[in-house]
C-alpha cells in the first residue's frame, strides 16, 4: 500500500473533528425512486412487473464497480466468472441458466445489451466502461423484448450521456499490487442543437503470483479506454445520439494453476503410467492455493483482446402517444493469444518424452520444458445489428404498447492451435485413429498437436410487440408475442475421423415463437404483485469442438425455458423500507447439455438437446433507512435445481473416462452447476451530517456463495467452495475546491484476505483440472475532481 495512506487518514480525521462548523442536512429519511428501462420504456423500479436489480451511479461508485462483473456478487441468483485462460471472457449465469463455453459458435443463456445494442458474445466482454449511469440485471426469460439468448435473463448496461452544460471530471485512483487507475471525462456546451461528451480511462493492476521458472509477475493486465457520445437535437422533436466506444486490453491470461493430475496417469501403478512427466505435474499440483506457479510465459501483453463499436440511436416523437426509435450499432472484436499454459515442466530424460506435433517423431532432449497444455487464439468478430421500435399508447392511454423489428448479422473467426501430453500407453490402447511410431511407442509420454479453427456467419430476425393493458385503476395485463428466424452457417477446420486436416461447412436454420403473460395489481402506492409467465430460447448452432464429421455436421437445436413467477414489491413505512420479493419455477426443455467424445485430438465434447430440469427459487431484495443518512441493504438468492432427464454416456469423475453408453443419468450430475443454492450480500452505509468541508459516508459490505460446480460430472477437483468477501469504503465528499467539488475515499476488498476459486475446468481424458483464484486483498485510494455536474 502506497506509504501516503497514513497521512490521509490523518487529515481525514482532521477535517471531521467538531471544530468545523455544520450546514444543512439534506440527509434523507426515503428511498429514493429508482428509474429502469427494463420493458424498453422508462418506469419506476417497483412499477415495472419483472424481477430486476438496478444499480445507480451512487450505488456503482460505493462497489467501485468499473464492469459489469463488479455488481454480480450483489445481485441475487447472478453469478459472472471469469474463465481460466482469459482475462477477457465471462461465464454467466442467471437462476442457474448457464454456459462457460468459449467457443463462439456457442450462443450464450444471459444477453448482454450496452445503450440499447446487443453484444453477442460473452468472449471479450470483460472490458471497463466508463461514464457508467445504472446497470440493470432482468432475471429469467426476456425473450418478447430482448430477443434470443435471453434464455436465464439479462444485463441492461447505461452509460451517461451528453447534457450539453461544460463539465469536467477527474478520478484518479491507485492501490496495493500494482493497482492504478485514471478516468477523464468531459461535457461541451451546447453547440447549437450539437452537445458532446469525450472521455478516456487507463486502468493496470498486478496479480500477486509468480513464475517458477523466471520470478516474474503473472496476470499482470492493463487496459485504454475511449469514448465519444455526441447528441444532435434535429429539431423539437427528432433527437440523434452517436456513441463510440473504443477498447484496448493487453495482459497476461496465464493465472491458472493445476489442482489435481489423476493418479491414473500419474501414478507409477496407473493403469496408463506417464512417466516422470507426469510425477512432476502430479507433485506440483494442489487443492489449495499456490502463488508460485510452473508457467513459463509471463510477458504482460501475452493477450490482447480490442474492441470497436459505432452505435446510432435516432428519436422520433411523432405524438405524445408515439416515440419511433431506430437503433444501430456496427462491432468489431479482435483478440489474440500467444502462449497460454497451463503447466509446464521439464523432461527429466532424452526419451522420456516423444515430439509428434509436426508428424515426425523425434525424442525430447533433457532439460527441454514442454506444457501439458498449450494454446495459441486469434479471434475477430463482427456484428451489425438494426432495431426499429414504436412506443405508445392508445385507448385514452389504456392500451400502451412497445413493438418492432430487429435485424442482426455477424461473422466469427478462431484459430487455436493447441499443443498437449498424454501418456504414450493411454495413446496407444484408449485412443481410435492415431498409430504411433516406433520411436514414439519407447516414450512414456508423447507431445501432440493439434489444429482447431473454424469460421461461422449468422443471421437472425424478428419482430415483436408486447402490449398492457389497464382493465381498471390498479390492475394490468400484459401480453407480449416475439417470433424469431435463425440462419447459421459454419465451417470447421480440424483433424476429424482420426484422419488429417480437412475442411467442412455445413449450415441449418432454426425459428421460434416467445411469448410472454403477465398481470400486475396495486394493493396501494406502497404495495403491488405480479404473476408472470415467460419464455425463452437459446439459438442451435454447431460443435466446433467435434471429433467427428458428423458430429459436427450434426447441429444442436435450441434450448427453451418457460418461467413461472410471483413477485411483490412494497415501499412500506412512509418509504422507509424496500422490500421486493420474486418465487419462480423455470421448466427447462431440450437443455443443451456436453457429450464425451474421445479421439486424436484428445478429449473432446460435442452438444446435445438431451436434458429437462426444472429450477425453483427465491429473491429476496430490502433496503432499510431507519435513520437519515443510515441504509442497510440485505438481498438473498435460493436455487433448487432438479434434473429431470439427463441423457449423456456416465464420465467417472475420478478417472475422467467415459463409464457405459448414453443413458439418463440425471440421478447422478451435479445440481449446483453455475448454481450456488443460497447467494446474498448485506451492507451498512452511513452519511454523516455533512461540515463545511464535506460530507462523510462510511460502508461496510458482505458477501457470500454457496459451492458451485463448472461441469455436470467432472466437479470432484475443480469446484468451488463456499467462500464469504468483506468490503470497507470510507468516502468524503463535497470538499469544495475552486469552481467545483473534490471527492476522497479510501477502500478495501477482500478485506479478510479469502483465497477462493473463482472458475475451474476438469480436463478429463486429457488427465489434469486446473482452477484460477480471486483476487486476494487489496487496498487502495479514489480522488476525484468535478466541476459542472
Amino acid at each position: 500500500m502506497n506509504r501516503r495512506y497514513p497521512l490521509v487518514v490523518a487529515l481525514t480525521a482532521t477535517l471531521i473533528s467538531p471544530a468545523h462548523a455544520q450546514v444543512a442536512d439534506k440527509r434523507s429519511a426515503t428511498i429514493e425512486e429508482v428509474i429502469v428501462t427494463a420493458r424498453k420504456v422508462e418506469e419506476s423500479l417497483q412499477d415495472t412487473p419483472v424481477s430486476v436489480a438496478a444499480f445507480s451511479s451512487a450505488d456503482l461508485e460505493q462497489l467501485g464497480a468499473s464492469e459489469a462483473k463488479d455488481v454480480a456478487d450483489f445481485t441475487p441468483n447472478l453469478r459472472m466468472q471469469k474463465q481460466s485462460g482469459s482475462q477477457d471472457n465471462y461465464a454467466m449465469a442467471i437462476r442457474g441458466v448457464s454456459s462457460g463455453e468459449t467457443a463462439l459458435t456457442i450462443d450464450p443463456t444471459v444477453g448482454v445489451y450496452m445503450d440499447g445494442v446487443y453484444l453477442a458474445r460473452s468472449t471479450g466482454l470483460a472490458f471497463d466502461i466508463v461514464d457508467l449511469k445504472r446497470i440493470e440485471v432482468l432475471r429469467g426469460p426476456q425473450g418478447t423484448l430482448f430477443g434470443r439468448n435471453t434464455i436465464g435473463g439479462a444485463l441492461n448496461i447505461i452509460t451517461e450521456k451528453p447534457n450539453g452544460e461544460p463539465g469536467f471530471k477527474l478520478a484518479l485512483g491507485a492501490g496495493d499490487q500494482g493497482y492504478n487507475r485514471v478516468m477523464a471525462s468531459a461535457d461541451s456546451p451546447d453547440f447549437g442543437p450539437l452537445a458532446l461528451k469525450f472521455s478516456y480511462m487507463r486502468k493496470e493492476a498486478e496479480r500477486e503470483l509468480e513464475s517458477l521458472y523466471n520470478g516474474k509477475s503473472l496476470g499482470d493486465n492493463s487496459g485504454q479506454y475511449y469514448r465519444l457520445a455526441a447528441r444532435w437535437k434535429v429539431s423539437d422533436t427528432v433527437a440523434l445520439d452517436y456513441i463510440f466506444d473504443g477498447s484496448r486490453r493487453e495482459s497476461n491470461a496465464n493465472t491458472q494453476q493445476l489442482s489435481h493430475v489423476r493418479p491414473i496417469y500419474a501414478d507409477p501403478n496407473g493403469q496408463f503410467y506417464g512417466g516422470r512427466y507426469y510425477e512432476q505435474a502430479a507433485a506440483s499440483a494442489s487443492a489449495e492455493r499456490l502463488e508460485v506457479l510452473p508457467l513459463t510465459n509471463t510477458d504482460p501483453d501475452e493477450s490482447n483482446s480490442d474492441i470497436d463499436s459505432h452505435a446510432v440511436t435516432l428519436e422520433w416523437d411523432v405524438s405524445e402517444d408515439l416515440l419511433v426509435k431506430s437503433i444501430s450499432n456496427v462491432r468489431e472484436w479482435n483478440s489474440a493469444a500467444r502462449g497460454t499454459d497451463f503447466g509446464t515442466f521439464p523432461v527429466e530424460s532424452t526419451g522420456d518424452v516423444v515430439d509428434l506435433r509436426s508428424g515426425s517423431p523425434s525424442l525430447v532432449p533433457a532439460g527441454t520444458l514442454v506444457p501439458i497444455f498449450s494454446a495459441l487464439r486469434d479471434n475477430y468478430h463482427r456484428q451489425i445489428t438494426q432495431e426499429f421500435q414504436f412506443t405508445g399508447k392508445v385507448l385514452d392511454e389504456r392500451l400502451s404498447y412497445t413493438a418492432g423489428v430487429y435485424l442482426f448479422q455477424e461473422e466469427a473467426t478462431e484459430d487455436n492451435p493447441q499443443q498437449f501430453v498424454l501418456p504414450t500407453s493411454f495413446i496407444a490402447n484408449a485412443l481410435t485413429g492415431l498409430t504411433l511410431p516406433p520411436l514414439a511407442a519407447a516414450a512414456s509420454a508423447t507431445w501432440l498437436g493439434a489444429p482447431f479453427a473454424y469460421e461461422m456467419e449468422n443471421a437472425s430476425q424478428a419482430v415483436y410487440g408486447q402490449f398492457t393493458y389497464n382493465v381498471f385503476t390498479d390492475f394490468d395485463v400484459t401480453l407480449g408475442l416475439r417470433y424469431t428466424r435463425d440462419q447459421k452457417e459454419t465451417t470447421l477446420q480440424n483433424n476429424l475421423d482420426g484422419g488429417d486436416t480437412v475442411r467442412v461447412t455445413s449450415d441449418d436454420e432454426w425459428s421460434n415463437f416467445s411469448p410472454t403473460f403477465s398481470l400486475d395489481y396495486r394493493f396501494s402506492d406502497q404495495l403491488s404483485s405480479y404473476l408472470r409467465i415467460a419464455n425463452g430460447y437459446r439459438s442451435g448452432g454447431y460443435n466446433v469442438r467435434a471429433q467427428t464429421t458428423s458430429a459436427f455436421t450434426t447441429p444442436f437445436d435450441p434450448e427453451e425455458i418457460t418461467s413461472y413467477e410471483i413477485g411483490i414489491k412494497s415501499d412500506l413505512f412512509d418509504r422507509r423500507l424496500r422490500l421486493n420479493v420474486s418465487l419462480f419455477q423455470m421448466d427447462y426443455t431440450d437443455r443443451q447439455i456436453a457429450q464425451f467424445e474421445a479421439g486424436s485430438g484428445g478429449a473432446s465434447s460435442v452438444i446435445v438437446n438431451a436434458g429437462e430440469s426444472v429450477t425453483r427459487g427465491l429473491e429476496v431484495e430490502s433496503v432499510f433507512i431507519p435513520t437519515p443518512g443510515l441504509r442497510l441493504i440485505a438481498n438473498y438468492g435460493f436455487l433448487d435445481v432438479e434434473y429431470k432427464e439427463f441423457i449423456a454416456g456416465p464420465v467417472n469423475p475420478q478417472t475422467g473416462f467415459s463409464s457405459g453408453a448414453n443413458r439418463d443419468i440425471s440421478d447422478e450430475v451435479t445440481e449446483n452447476l453455475y448454481a450456488p443454492e443460497h447467494s446474498g450480500a448485506v451492507a451498512v452505509e452511513y452519511r454523516m451530517a455533512p461540515w463545511s468541508f464535506g460530507q462523510l459516508t462510511l460502508r461496510v459490505d458482505a458477501t457470500y456463495v454457496d459451492a458451485i460446480s463448472f461441469h455436470p460430472q467432472l466437479f470432484l477437483y475443480d469446484q468451488t467452495e463456499a467462500y464469504s468477501l468483506l468490503n470497507a469504503r470510507a468516502t468524503l465528499a463535497d470538499i469544495p475546491m475552486g469552481s467545483g467539488n473534490l471527492k476522497l475515499a479510501l477502500w478495501g476488498k477482500n478485506l479478510s484476505n479469502e483465497e477462493y476459486r473463482e472458475f475451474g475446468i476438469d480436463f478429463g481424458l486429457l488427465g489434469f483440472a486446473v482452477n484460477n483464484y480471486g483476487v486476494l486483498r487489496r487496498a487502495g485510494i479514489d480522488l476525484v475532481y468535478e466541476f459542472g455536474k
